[in-house]
């Protein structure tokens, strides 16, 4: 585990050594992440930043460098993750993340019974998971038990997102409590998504919902359910929610 972490800290163009860069391009470099979901792979960041002014990799390294140290980055699942500045004031995780999360702090084996309870306090829904399950056990990234009613994360992804769930908890906005019914959420939140292109980003939907009135935990069974009906698609590569052009185009 160590020997991989110290390989994908020597291709990401932004850990070796230090150097000083200017707060305007580290801020540049965050902004270009924040165009690309706050996240990016080695393979990403090699097509994109060249293009976006940082073609220099002692550059990028120094400011990937310091970024993760000021608390501002973290290597998470293969992807550089950046938060702060134009990537909003804390870790954004996908839903794919945090179903491992709460997996992992769950020694690692999870029931059905259990999902329903656990998830949404790490900020995802059973219907996200049944969306990403059969890429993640193609993956053989999960097994499933004989009845099909228990989970088991692969071992590397067990040891990997141990400990974070507790974080994922504490980032969770919202009380669950909203005064407006489920239909009168809907409406307003389908009037929100409008005026957005009928599409967001989870990174991008964690910190424009509750800045436009809405409570992100209570709208989560309400996405769910739009979701199950159709009304709605989950995109699980990038994590992105869309409307459907019929309600998109109301």
């Amino acid at each position: 585990m160590r020997a991989a972490v110290i390989s994908l800290l020597l291709i990401l163009p932004g850990v070796g050594h230090a150097q000083a860069v200017p707060v305007g391009r580290i801020e540049g470099f965050v902004a270009v992440m924040a165009e690309h979901g706050c996240r990016m792979s080695p393979y990403q960041a090699d097509l994109v930043m060249p293009e976006a002014g940082y073609a220099d990799k002692a550059e990028t390294k120094a400011i990937t460098e310091y970024l993760i140290g000021e608390s501002r980055a973290r290597i998470l699942d293969g992807q550089l993750v950046v938060f702060g500045g134009a990537c909003g004031g804390k870790l954004d995780y996908s839903g794919r993340e945090r179903f491992f999360a709460a997996l992992a702090d769950n020694g690692c084996v999870m029931t059905i019974d259990e999902a329903r309870v656990m998830l949404p306090d790490v900020g995802v829904e059973m219907t996200e998971v049944q969306i990403l399950m059969d890429k993640m056990l193609r993956m053989s990234e999960l097994r499933l038990s004989e009845d099909e009613r228990t989970v088991v994360l692969e071992q590397g992804l067990c040891e990997r997102f141990q400990g974070l769930s507790g974080e994922m908890k504490a980032n969770v906005s919202g009380s669950g409590v909203d005064p407006r019914s489920a239909e009168d959420l809907r409406a307003d939140f389908l009037a929100f998504m409008a005026k957005a292109n009928c599409e967001m980003s989870r990174t991008l939907a964690d910190h424009e919902l509750p800045t436009a009135g809405f409570d992100v935990r209570a709208l989560r069974p309400v996405i769910a359910k739009m979701i199950v009906s159709g009304e709605a698609t989950l995109n699980a590569e990038d994590d992105t929610l869309r409307i459907s052009e019929e309600l998109c185009a109301r």
